[in-house]
């Protein structure tokens, strides 16, 4: 491939901002969320089910299904906590998707305007990081037929194909009025 599609990425950075693509990160974080907490209540309810039929079995175990009711405050406030570090944790691990989505995003709005010199470099850790060598590849594809195709136009100037190498640099400029190779 070329030179720039081999190049080094840039020095690692940090996003600053967690929530980069605020709709996409609460789909996600609300989606995780409500799973953990169907998995709780769904654990809560086969957990007060088969006490109570112990229970009931066994009429001598009722002063632990009083101790079990009077613990009952303090296992929501434990559920309440879990569920906290579980939208923290949702939030982090939604801030690793969304931040590489909305850099292609603008790295397609970039490369429509014409810059085909242009790669992604995601950080450390980002998901979607073969998505980033694919795109790296084909940009770098295109780059090198545009290449090609500029320096035949320049080859043939004047000759029969320049009129048709016109016409195609007219369309290519309609489509990316910023176009730079």
């Amino acid at each position: 491939m070329t030179e720039n599609t081999q190049a080094k990425a840039p020095a690692q950075f940090q996003r600053k901002t967690i929530l980069i693509k605020k709709h996409l990160q609460y789909r996600y974080m609300a989606l995780i969320f409500f799973s953990v907490l169907l998995a709780f209540l769904v654990f809560g309810l086969e957990a007060i089910w088969t006490v109570s039929k112990v229970v009931n079995e066994n009429p001598y175990l009722m002063p632990l299904l009083d101790i079990i009711k009077q613990m009952a405050p303090l296992f929501a406030i434990k559920i309440v906590m879990y569920m906290v570090v579980v939208t923290i944790v949702a939030a982090v691990i939604s801030h690793r998707m969304a931040g590489p989505i909305f850099k292609f995003e603008k790295s397609c709005s970039t490369v429509a305007e014409g810059d085909l010199t242009h790669r992604v470099y995601l950080r450390q850790g980002d998901q979607l990081t073969d998505l980033q060598d694919h795109f790296n590849n084909m940009v770098g594809a295109v780059n090198e037929v545009v290449k090609e195709y500029e320096q035949l136009r320049a080859a043939d100037e004047g000759g029969p194909s320049a009129e048709k190498a016109a016409a195609v640099k007219a369309k290519v400029a309609e489509i990316m009025p910023k176009f730079k190779i």
